[in-house]
């Protein structure tokens, strides 16, 4: 472009007027030169000029002085060039020069063609000298025409001679690898790890050309990789032009590129946030070589610490809840750059980030999402390998990744504990609550389902409920009540529902649709276990019954008991008389009868009172079967049944603290019971053992029809009997349970159709009370 006249600064600096030329020592000198000369300042104005540099621009020297040397210079790619080697001049030491051909335009008549020669003077001074040029060749010209041509090119040209040595650089090459390259040899610059290599490819461009990359040393000892394309003349001794691209840059964008794209597959790599960020954070310290990258974050209302450490596994730190970054953080925009040497500084940032390295020097920039600030992101790295600002700015380009990263990450977070937190508040509740999809396949399932179903979670989500999970015994019942759910809005039930073992579960269900809008998503089902209910139920019906067995008890144990009276008081006189051995034995089973009798009154007594028996002594339980078996031993004639003992293996006798009227009362109901199952005669079976934990049992079994399945629930109820009216009252079971139960033992039973029963009784050696009331 045109440069006007003024005395404005051109090259670099503020204007420096000239003084008069008695201030100016080399105004002496110039004066006395006989070329054209003038002083330059190191702006580059002209401070001084003689007379044939007037002459020479056809101008006063007044109207010289004080102006800019580029003003007179006519083309703008030699005032650009000339510029630059200028400004490179000024770095150097006092004599150093260049030389270059310039064209001046004069106030008046042609452009003229001069060499011009610059050298460096004390006070970062130049002095100035043209040559006028004199008429050259074709051949001149064209080369100085191609040197004008390459000092103008961006990239840096090199001309080396056949021995190696570099002749000329143009201004880029100078920028490049430093001013005083030329007369330099070339595989002086090279590093040497590259020697070898740039020697080969200076023989290989004698034949043609050679491409490749190397690193060079500048002239102030720096390393530059660069791209060198070499191109000679053939034969020996023939030069050699050198192209030299700078890649630096290049490498600098690749290896940001590289960061850049392992910080984006670490941010994806995982769906766990404390996995991502650190990785990502990793990444970043690896790359850049850095001390620690920290990320504070608040997550549940706590301030949490993750450090990223090169080749070492990230640590989390929950901070005290006293411990947090200052407020005036979050106003911070851009990378800062807290001085550690302030002990208050780094005191602030130790409190949150932790003890820091003697020589460690941050940045710290805080992260900002969509919804705000997300967290603060903290690099250290050793101050005797400072970052550049390339180095910070990759920081400051990844740290809007690794804000949206986090603020992903943190809403994912709050999300799992939403869930969990709701997840645990259904597990609170002790009913069956679960949510279904449109179609009625599970979605969520509380522990207590699992409880009273029998089927876990896992298993029952995504099964339709009601039919593939929990199914109803009646489907099409279910179906009605499904059809009316979606048309109605909501449903109130009592249904039987399977467990996962095939077991019938009563329920009381209720359900609600859930909507969008008018689309229905799903319902929700809440369902009460039945079974405590309908126990409780029962267990007021058996204390009515009961009531009644008390009343009934009571009204005519009066009317038994008097005549029991008679019996037992005759049957002891007759026993005080001289009988017969066989009369006397009878006499003494009427009594014990009689005796029995009056105990057995007096046991639905307590029993429809929920009160205990008599005393509890140690008996032999082996003793008391023979009893109970030699009592009946007629009865048992009559009815054609056969009562045996099964061998027993026992190392002594089965002792065992109990009521032994009441003991005797259970084993004759059972008995009683096997004999009634086998109207036509038949062979019962008694057995003893000893079972684990210190106890003992007796086992009555009988080769009757058995109990069919649909009534075994029942058997122990009280007034519950299959007998023919006026064959039995429904309380021998019942009494015998409560017997049994009083004594801290239990009844089990065992029944095949067609193949018989057997009632075990399985009793503590200790005869400890069980609570009357469980």
């Amino acid at each position: 472009m045109d440069v006007k006249r003024t005395s404005s600064f051109k090259l670099s600096g503020e204007i420096v007027r000239p003084a008069g030329e008695t201030d100016r020592p080399h105004a002496q000198i110039i004066r006395g030169l006989v070329i054209p000369a003038a002083v330059l300042d190191a702006s580059g104005i002209v401070i001084a000029a003689n007379r044939s540099m007037a002459e020479l621009l056809r101008m006063d020297r007044a109207q010289i002085e004080g102006e800019p040397l580029l003003l007179w210079i006519r083309r703008p790619n030699e005032r650009e060039a000339f510029g630059r080697e200028f400004l490179g001049l000024r770095k150097r030491g006092k004599g150093q020069a260049f030389t270059r051909d310039l064209e001046f335009a004069p106030s008046m008549g042609p452009a003229l063609r001069c060499r011009v020669r610059a050298a460096k003077l004390d006070r970062d001074e130049v002095l100035l000298t043209c040559e006028r040029s004199q008429a050259a060749d074709a051949e001149t010209e064209l080369g100085r025409a191609v040197t004008r041509a390459l000092d103008g090119l961006d990239q840096g040209v090199l001309l080396v001679d056949g021995e190696g040595r570099i002749v000329h650089a143009n201004p880029a090459a100078q920028d490049l690898l430093g001013d005083a390259i030329v007369g330099r040899g070339l595989l002086e610059l090279a590093e040497p790890a590259f020697l070898d290599r740039l020697g080969r490819g200076l023989g290989l461009a004698r034949d043609g050309s050679w491409f490749g990359e190397i690193d060079l040393k500048r002239m102030d000892g720096e390393t530059v990789p660069v791209e060198l394309s070499l191109a000679a003349g053939s034969g020996e001794g023939a030069p050699a032009v050198v192209l030299c691209r700078d890649l630096r840059e290049s490498r600098r964008r690749a290896f940001e590129a590289q960061i850049t794209a392992q910080v984006d597959r670490a941010l994806v790599s995982s769906a766990e946030p404390r996995e991502t960020i650190p990785a990502a954070c990793q990444a970043l310290a690896t790359g850049l070589g850095a001390l620690r990258v920290t990320v504070l974050t608040s997550f549940g209302g706590n301030w949490e610490r993750w450090d990223s450490v090169p080749d070492s596994s990230p640590r989390f730190t929950t901070l005290a809840a006293d411990i947090r970054p200052p407020a005036s953080w979050a106003r911070d925009v851009g990378v800062q750059r807290p001085d550690l040497d302030d002990p208050e500084l780094r005191a602030e940032l130790e409190a949150v980030t932790g003890e820091l390295h003697p020589a460690a020097q941050a940045v710290r920039m805080t992260l900002r999402a969509t919804g705000g600030v997300v967290g603060h992101l903290i690099c250290t790295f050793d101050l005797r390998s400072p970052w550049t600002e390339d180095e910070i700015g990759l920081v400051s380009q990844l740290a809007p990744q690794l804000a949206m990263g986090l603020a992903n990450g943190l809403l994912m977070l709050e999300t799992r504990a939403l869930a969990a937190y709701r997840s645990r508040v259904l597990d609170q509740t002790a009913v069956l609550l679960n949510s279904v999809d449109a179609s009625g396949r599970v979605v969520t399932w509380n522990r207590a389902s699992e409880r009273l179903v029998g089927v876990t979670s896992d298993e029952a989500k995504g099964k339709l409920f009601g039919i593939e999970v929990a199914p109803a015994t009646d489907s099409d019942h279910w179906r009605e009540m499904w059809d009316m759910l979606l048309t109605d809005g909501v449903i109130t039930r009592e249904l039987v529902l399977l467990g996962g073992d095939g077991r019938e579960i009563p329920f009381h269900l209720e359900g609600r649709v859930l909507r969008d809008g008018h689309e229905i998503r799903g319902a929700v089902f809440v369902g009460l276990d039945l079974r405590i209910r309908r126990a409780l139920e029962k267990q007021v019906l058996q204390s009515q019954k009961m009531a009644a067995v008390g009343l009934l008890a009571a009204g005519i144990a009066h009317e038994i008991n008097n005549p029991l009276s008679g019996v037992v008081g005759y049957s002891k006189l007759l026993l005080e008389r001289q009988l017969e051995p066989n009369i006397r034995e009878k006499v003494e089973r009427i009594a014990q009868s009689g005796e029995r009798c009056r105990k057995i009154v007096e046991g639905v007594l307590l029993f429809s009172r929920s009160q205990r028996g008599g005393e509890r002594t140690e008996l032999d339980l082996g003793k008391v079967v023979d009893r109970v078996v030699r009592i009946g031993e007629y009865q048992w004639k009559m009815h054609n049944v056969r009562i045996l003992r099964e061998p027993e293996q026992l190392a002594g006798p089965l002792l065992v603290m109990a009521d032994s009227d009441q003991l005797e009362q259970v084993l004759l109901n059972l008995l009683s019971n096997a004999v009634d199952a086998m109207p036509r005669g038949g062979t019962v079976r008694i057995s003893l053992a000893a079972e684990p934990d210190d106890q003992v049992s007796f086992a009555v079994s009988d080769e009757g029809m058995g109990i069919p399945e649909e009534i075994r629930d029942s058997i122990f109820d009280p007034f519950f009997s299959t007998k023919e009216i006026g064959k039995g009252t429904g309380l021998g079971l019942s009494i015998s349970y409560g017997i049994v139960r009083d004594h801290g033992g239990d009844i089990l039973l065992e029944s095949q159709p067609g193949r018989g029963t057997t009632f075990r009784v399985i009793l503590p050696r200790s005869g400890t009370t069980s609570d009357p009331t469980s």
